[in-house]
């Protein structure tokens, strides 16, 4: 296995003369210090997709150089699109043997990092765009939709609120720390038209957007369906989640422009004999005895 201090880069390229003047660029790339933040690298040299596509299935590169005009694959864009399809995330940074605007753009377009014309590849220049293209490939993934947030609210989603809550009362009963629940929903939007529905998606935004402002962390906030949103708060009294989620609901109601809604919210201390699953099961309040309940209206 190579270590962080070695870049490892697969190499696609079936003509034997350019794939020579390329092995020599990346020899003179590192005798001369030009990686930065690698000591050295580790070339996997293909001549064919096929080969290419094994590669990229058994081993993690951090950089792929691809010729499109391989012999196992006479369509450019096709051999691009299947190298891409394996990558695992490395960058493609793609040699063309011409210049072709219009099928560079297509190639960025569809997630190539960068398009080199091997005829005037120079070591400087190219050390710098395997870089660049490792770089931004990283930043593209660290900004990637998470599986567990809502992209709406920018808050947990159910599955993810439920999982993380679990673990959350699972080390608060274990540190004698007291747990309260908390579900708020906006009740009676209009979703007759377009215009509702976007109205009524402004608003969860905002609503998200106040729950992150009032409640700071350790609080948990997912948004669980709908216009329901459901909280987990540690160590604060009753009184003071009931005035937090006040102050939430005057910051939707200030984000809302519209007919008039209603904001429900209902607080309740968790137990060790608890499901969160149940309590905030779908669609309603579960055990709603236990939930201590009060409104809000937002005003058109």
């Amino acid at each position: 296995m190579t270590d962080s201090k070695t870049l490892k880069l697969l190499l696609v390229e079936d003509d034997l003369e350019d794939e020579q003047l390329l092995c020599e660029a990346l020899i003179e790339i590192e005798e001369n210090r030009l990686w930065c933040n690698w000591r050295s690298a580790s070339v996997v040299q293909v001549d064919r997709l096929m080969d290419a596509v094994d590669c990229l299935g058994a081993e993690c590169f951090d950089a792929v150089l691809l010729n499109l005009s391989l012999p196992d694959s006479p369509a450019l864009l096709d051999t691009f699109l299947e190298a891409s399809a394996c990558a695992q995330g490395a960058p493609i940074i793609v040699l063309a043997d011409s210049e072709d605007e219009h099928l560079a753009n297509r190639l960025l377009r569809e997630g190539a990092q960068d398009v080199l014309l091997k005829s005037e590849l120079e070591c400087v220049p190219l050390a710098r765009a395997v870089r660049y293209a490792i770089e931004r490939q990283r930043r593209t993934a660290a900004s990637a939709p998470s599986p567990v947030v809502d992209q709406l609210t920018r808050t947990l989603n159910r599955p993810g609120f439920i999982a993380v809550a679990e673990h959350y009362a699972r080390l608060a009963f274990e540190s004698h720390i007291d747990l309260l629940l908390a579900n708020l929903e906006i009740e009676q939007l209009p979703e007759r038209s377009s215009e509702d529905r976007e109205a009524r998606e402004l608003l969860l935004m905002r609503a998200g957007e106040a729950l992150r402002e009032v409640f700071e962390a350790p609080a948990l906030i997912g948004h669980l369906d709908g216009c329901r949103f459901g909280l987990i708060v540690p160590g604060l009294a009753e009184s003071t989640v009931e005035g937090l989620l006040q102050t939430a609901a005057a910051k939707i109601e200030d984000a809302w422009i519209g007919n008039a809604a209603t904001v429900r919210f209902s607080v309740a201390e968790l137990n060790p004999r608890d499901s969160i699953q149940e309590l905030f099961s779908d669609g309603e309040f579960a055990g709603e005895a236990r939930w201590h309940t009060k409104t809000a209206m937002l005003a058109d």
